[in-house]
């Protein structure tokens, strides 16, 4: 192939002999008149006998391949759109999956429609790889959404791992609570609007320019950015950052006994943590106060919403066993933003997995619709009270936004309601 964004050595490239090849069916990948493309790159890159995961990180960077046939477009990266036509996450996947699960692409799979491609991607997914899989709904990939995209084809190549040097999958059953904890954080940060694009909590912490972007969204003003360098070019000027950084965030009222600009500089996980969990912290309290609602008026609110959906689970109290299986958080968001998740993709929450996939859904729904996330999906399965409380309270302050509406507004609305304030 011409195709420059496929200039991979084989030299440096694990062999995949292991994984079976994937049948494209009557119609080929790369053929545009059922894709829209002129080829697929991940399409090429199997014919050449080369690992698909190979070609991923240069997917993320928005080097996916041709332009669209008559140079159209929505706009997106060059990622979403091969997506929109659910080639991408199939040749990524599929192989993968079926090294993994036994199963291959069914020849009907070319002759479907985009959205028809998208879910039968989806649900290959989570077949193969579970809870493993970040949540999207077939509009996800059909969509101009690349970040949504992004993460989907991310969490496919974590669950079917890249291959190795001997073909063997990593499915990383070996996670640390550490990693557990960054995917909060990560989470949080993502949520604040900052575009901070972080791959790795620490390595992109080291500098202490995330964090002063971090402190600065929590507190405006708090940072003098003419002390800071923007790309620091030396350890000393990154120190300098990071000692900049633990200072401010003193200022802020963050106790950092015992950390210094010198441990955030060489990545000191567990220091790093104490100090996003503080960041986090601060936010959750401040957000608590602006929404200046008590609990029992959260909770009241929330039974409300989803009883309007014709789900009969209530919550007594945010620690609730109830909330487990995830139902009822999506179904709140469902009725918050009925745009963010679809009714068909709630599971019943019956079983583990299904409690799973419900909360990660969860996750990513509240990130779609533009809530605030201090929880991991994990936190969920716990019914941890107050990671819950931050999670329904999120869900009604973009209630709040949405409708123009004041604290005053939604008190009134319950009464003309007929709901009894606790």
């Amino acid at each position: 192939t011409n195709d420059p964004s496929l200039a991979h050595s084989s030299a440096n490239v694990p062999t995949v002999s292991s994984m079976p090849a994937v049948a494209p069916g009557p119609v080929a990948a790369g053929d545009a008149s059922s894709s829209g493309w002129a080829r697929d790159p991940l399409a090429s890159t199997l014919e050449r006998g080369l690992p698909t995961t190979a070609v991923v990180p240069q997917l993320a960077a928005g080097a996916a391949g041709d332009a669209p046939a008559g140079g159209e477009g929505h706009g997106s990266s060059a990622l979403a759109m091969p997506l929109q036509q659910a080639i991408v996450p199939t040749t990524v996947q599929m192989p993968l999956a079926a090294a993994h699960a036994g199963e291959g692409l069914p020849e009907t799979f070319w002759r479907a429609s985009p959205g028809a491609r998208a879910k039968q991607v989806i649900d290959h997914a989570v077949a193969a790889g579970g809870p493993k899989i970040f949540a999207v709904a077939p509009s996800d990939l059909t969509e101009p959404r690349p970040r949504m995209q992004q993460c989907f084809v991310a969490s496919v190549v974590d669950a079917f791992g890249d291959g190795g040097e001997d073909g063997e999958l990593d499915t990383y059953e070996d996670e640390t609570n550490d990693s557990a904890e960054a995917r909060v954080f990560k989470n949080w940060a993502a949520s604040l609007g900052l575009k901070l694009n972080m791959k790795d909590l620490f390595s992109d912490s080291c500098s202490g320019i995330v964090l002063l972007k971090v402190m600065e969204r929590l507190q405006p003003g708090s940072v003098d950015w003419g002390r800071v360098e923007g790309t620091p070019k030396n350890k000393y000027e990154t120190v300098a950052n990071c000692n900049y950084a633990v200072k401010v965030a003193k200022e802020l009222g963050l106790k950092l006994t015992g950390i210094s600009g010198q441990d955030i500089s060489e990545g000191k996980e567990k220091l790093m943590l104490a100090v996003w969990w503080q960041l986090m912290r601060k936010d959750f309290m401040q957000f608590l106060d602006e929404l200046d609602m008590d609990q029992a008026h959260v909770l009241t609110w929330a039974n409300a919403q989803v009883a309007k959906s014709g789900t009969d689970i209530q919550l007594g109290r945010f620690g609730d066993k109830a909330i487990r299986s995830g139902v009822y958080l999506l179904q709140l968001m469902r009725a918050v933003a009925p745009h963010a998740v679809d009714e068909a993709h709630i599971k019943p929450g019956l079983t583990e997995l299904e409690r799973q996939l419900n909360a990660k859904l969860a996750i990513s729904t509240a990130h779609k619709m533009g809530a605030r996330v201090f929880c991991g999906w994990q936190d969920i399965l716990e019914a941890r009270p107050k990671l819950m409380l931050s999670m329904v309270a999120a869900v009604m302050s973009v209630y709040l936004k949405t409708n123009s509406y004041t604290k005053d507004d939604v008190l009134r609305e319950m009464r003309q309601g007929s709901v009894a304030l606790g």
